[in-house]
């Protein structure tokens, strides 16, 4: 007779819930991270890596050469220039186009007959492919149709045609119209969406404290707005900041570099004025990452720390009032 002895156990080593938990964390955010490092992080780098090299497009010796890319272009009056209407082009577009968004988000919001055919016509700026809306301003400004110019004239406002797209003094601020005109639905859609959260009871408890309408909107709608029109307004301010279609296809760049921001300048120092020098346009480009950065890191701290419209109680409006009321503001 013969006996069996059971096999020993193993002790199998256990994973904690803790490590479990991590496990899972690090499974799902690795795709992203993936993403981001392909998307980004990657493109990023190598656009840095050829700024220190001698990068010509059709030459395969790329001799590394410092700073000496960087010397040669930021020490041309063309690189300021072109620094000089980007910061321009931003400065005036982004605020129109946060003003008339904001016009536009405060009468939707409200209750009258038509309103959601309204909210669709709105969208049609934004969801137009750029080459249609673009070209189709470039048609109304051109010299040779003269439609703003003709409609400027019927209404006694100017005594001749006017070249919007042929003298400098005009082109930029053509370019800007066609951005705010392009861009202004996106801020009216954002804010009109932040509009909804915001409790009635908010503005019937400044009724009751005698808010008039100004009063209403700096004490109730403004603080619950804040997040959503900081974070719309730092978005846009990137987007335009890297616009390149609606300004290359209505003026490229001109008359006389009028219009030629940074990201016009390295598209046509790599590829219209015949150096191929694909390191000096990416310092074009890379010209714009120190304020996008800083727009970012804005971005991240304005979310970090904001408040939600749940905190704004009737205690904070009445505040507010009595603050609007010592600055005088009817």
């Amino acid at each position: 007779m013969t006996t069996t002895t059971a096999a020993p156990k193993r002790n199998t080593p256990r994973i904690s819930g803790e490590h479990r938990n991590w496990i899972l964390a690090w499974a799902l955010v690795a795709p992203t991270l993936i993403l981001v490092f392909a998307v980004v992080a990657y493109p990023t780098g190598y656009a840095i890596w050829m700024s220190f090299h001698k990068f010509i497009i059709g030459q395969l010796d790329r001799p590394y050469v410092g700073l000496a890319n960087y010397i040669k272009v930021m020490g041309e009056p063309f690189f300021w220039e072109s620094f000089v209407r980007s910061v321009k082009y931003v400065s005036l577009a982004v605020p129109l186009k946060l003003f008339f968004g904001l016009v536009t988000a405060l009468v939707l919001n409200e209750r009258f007959r038509g309103r959601g055919w309204l909210r669709a016509l709105v969208l049609v700026p934004w969801a137009l492919p750029p080459l249609t809306s673009v070209m189709t301003w470039k048609f109304i400004f051109h010299d040779t149709t003269n439609v703003l110019s003709t409609i400027l004239m019927y209404l006694n406002i100017i005594e001749q045609p006017i070249s919007f797209l042929g003298l400098p003094k005009y082109a930029m601020n053509s370019a800007i119209l066609v951005n705010v005109w392009r861009g202004f639905p996106f801020f009216a859609i954002t804010l009109l969406a932040g509009l909804a959260p915001i409790p009635r009871e908010l503005y019937e408890a400044a009724k009751v404290d005698g808010a008039n309408a100004i009063q209403r909107f700096f004490a109730v709608t403004l603080p619950g707005l804040w997040p959503v029109a900081l974070v719309s307004t730092i978005l846009s301010t990137i987007w335009t900041l890297n616009e390149f279609p609606s300004i290359y296809l209505l003026t490229e760049g001109g008359p006389f570099r009028s219009t030629m921001t940074l990201a016009l300048s390295g598209y046509f120092t790599a590829f219209v004025h015949g150096s191929r020098h694909l390191s000096h346009a990416v310092i074009y480009s890379l010209g714009l990452v120190p304020l996008m950065v800083g727009l970012i890191a804005i971005l991240a701290r304005a979310m970090a720390r904001r408040e939600s419209v749940s905190a704004i109680c009737p205690n904070s409006v009445r505040s507010v009032l009595r603050n609007l009321s010592r600055a005088g503001v009817a």
